[in-house]
C-alpha cells in the first residue's frame, strides 16, 4: 500500500479561542451604522480600531489602488493610534475628491479621539467607482469614534461585504499576544489577496523592522489565498503593536515568538477568507513539499490553489488530479518527472507515475469542507495555498453584486 504523503502543519502555536483583535490589552473598537451604500441599510458598516503604538502595513499590489492604500502607504512604518474602515464603498476610481474624503475620515476619527489625523490610518471595502457618502459617513466615523464598546464579534460583522461569516482569531506565543480581525469573500488573488485584515499585539517592537516583518508575514498567509483571479483595488493588512508587553527585536527569542503568533493568527484568517469564497463549498489547501527555494514553491502552490480548472474539477468532485500538474507545470516548477501527488489525501502520482486508485473514493472525499492536495519533488522549498471551489453560485452573486 502506498503511504500518503506526510504534511505538516502551518503554524502551531497556542490558539486564544474565541479571540480576537480585542485579545490584545490595550485595544478597544467602535461601531456604527452609516448606510454607506446608500440603500436605507441599518446594519453597522463603520468600525474604528484603537491600538496606540506603531504599526506596519501592506497594501494592494493594483496599480488602481484606493485612495485608503495610498494614505495608509505614506504613514507606515510609524506612530499610529488608531485605523478607521468603512464597508460597502471602495473609493477607488473617484478621483481628487476621493482623496480629500479620504482623509476628511481620517481627521473625523482623530478629532474624536484626541490625536492627529495621520496618526489614524483609513480603509475603504467595497463598490468601485462611487464617492463616499460623507454626509452620512462622517457622523458615523464619529460615533464609532466616541463609543469604543465594541465586541470582538461586533467588530468583525460590521467590516463584511458580500462575506457569509465573520473572521476573528487570537493566539499567544512566549507571553506576546496577538488578536486579529478579517473580511474578504471576493474579488480575491495574491498581491495582496477585496481582503482587510487588522492585528494588534502587545510586543514592544521598532515600526521598521515591524514593518519588514509584516511584509514576510503577508508574503507567507494573505499573499497566497485565491478565491477568483482577481485583484482588489483596498486589500490591507495592518498590524499595529501597543508596546505594552515583552520587547522583541530581530534576532531575540521573543521576536520569534512574535513572528509565530503573527503567522498562527494571519494564516487561520487567510484560510478563513478562502473558505468563506464567494459560492464555495469547501476550503481547498494545496502545499508543495520541494523545489529551488520557497518563493518557487510557494508559486506552485498558489498556482494549483488558484486554478480554475482544479477549483471546477473538486466542485464537480472529479478526481482529475492531471489539472493539479498541468498547473504546476505553468508555474514552472522543476522536476516534475520525479512529482509525487496527492489529491485529496489519495496518493495518485508517484515519481511522475500514474499510481493505481479509487476514483470512487477520491470523489467521495472531495465533498468534505476540507480538501488537500499535497505535491512533492526534490529540493528545500516549501510552499502553501489556499483556494475553494468554483460554483455556479459565485456567477450569481457577482452578476448581482451592485444591487
Amino acid at each position: 500500500m502506498i503511504r500518503p504523503l506526510d504534511i505538516p502543519a502551518f503554524a502551531d502555536g497556542p490558539r486564544i479561542p474565541g479571540g480576537g483583535f480585542l485579545s490584545v490589552p490595550g485595544t478597544r473598537a467602535g461601531v456604527a451604522a452609516a448606510d454607506v451604500k446608500g440603500n436605507g441599510g441599518t446594519r453597522n458598516d463603520v468600525a474604528v480600531l484603537v491600538a496606540p503604538g506603531v504599526a506596519g502595513a501592506v497594501t494592494t499590489r493594483s496599480t488602481a489602488a484606493a485612495a485608503s492604500c495610498l494614505w495608509t502607504r505614506a504613514r507606515v512604518p510609524g506612530p499610529v493610534e488608531a485605523v478607521v474602515v468603512n464597508a460597502g464603498n471602495a473609493n477607488a476610481a473617484t478621483g481628487p475628491q476621493g482623496v480629500a474624503d479620504n482623509a476628511a475620515m481620517a481627521a473625523a476619527a482623530a478629532d474624536t479621539l484626541g490625536c492627529p489625523a495621520d496618526a489614524v490610518l483609513v480603509c475603504s471595502t467595497g463598490v468601485i467607482g462611487v464617492p463616499l457618502p460623507m454626509d452620512r459617513l462622517l457622523p458615523g466615523v464619529r460615533a464609532a469614534a466616541a463609543g469604543l464598546t465594541a465586541s470582538d464579534e461586533m467588530l468583525a460583522r460590521t467590516i463584511l461585504t458580500t462575506d457569509l461569516m465573520p473572521k476573528q482569531a487570537a493566539a499567544s506565543r512566549g507571553g506576546i499576544t496577538v488578536g486579529g480581525v478579517a473580511k474578504g469573500s471576493g474579488m480575491i488573488h495574491p498581491g495582496m489577496a477585496t481582503m482587510l485584515c487588522f492585528l494588534a499585539t502587545d510586543a514592544k517592537v521598532d515600526s521598521v523592522a515591524l514593518q519588514q516583518l509584516v511584509g514576510s508575514i503577508a508574503d507567507r498567509t494573505f499573499n497566497q489565498i485565491s478565491v477568483d483571479g482577481d485583484m482588489s483595488t483596498s486589500d490591507t493588512f495592518i498590524v499595529q503593536a501597543t508596546g505594552r508587553g515583552q520587547e522583541a527585536a530581530p534576532g531575540s527569542p521573543a521576536w520569534a515568538d512574535l513572528e509565530a503568533a503573527l503567522l498562527a493568527v494571519a494564516g487561520d484568517l487567510a484560510m478563513a477568507i478562502a473558505r468563506d469564497g464567494e459560492g464555495a463549498t469547501c476550503l481547498i489547501t494545496c502545499t508543495v513539499d520541494g523545489g529551488p527555494d520557497d518563493a518557487v514553491a510557494r508559486r506552485a502552490a498558489r498556482a494549483v490553489a488558484g486554478s480554475s480548472l482544479v477549483k471546477a474539477a473538486v466542485h464537480g468532485r472529479d478526481a482529475n488530479w492531471g489539472r493539479v500538474v498541468g498547473a504546476l507545470g505553468q508555474a514552472g516548477l522543476p522536476a516534475l518527472d520525479a512529482l509525487d501527488v496527492d489529491f485529496a489525501g489519495t496518493p495518485v502520482l508517484r515519481a511522475g507515475r500514474p499510481v493505481p486508485f479509487d476514483e470512487d473514493a477520491v470523489s467521495r472525499a472531495l465533498r468534505a469542507p476540507d480538501v488537500s492536495i499535497a505535491c512533492r519533488v526534490p529540493g528545500p522549498g516549501r510552499g502553501r495555498a489556499w483556494g475553494c471551489d468554483l460554483s455556479a453560485e459565485y456567477v450569481r452573486i457577482n452578476a448581482d453584486y451592485r444591487s
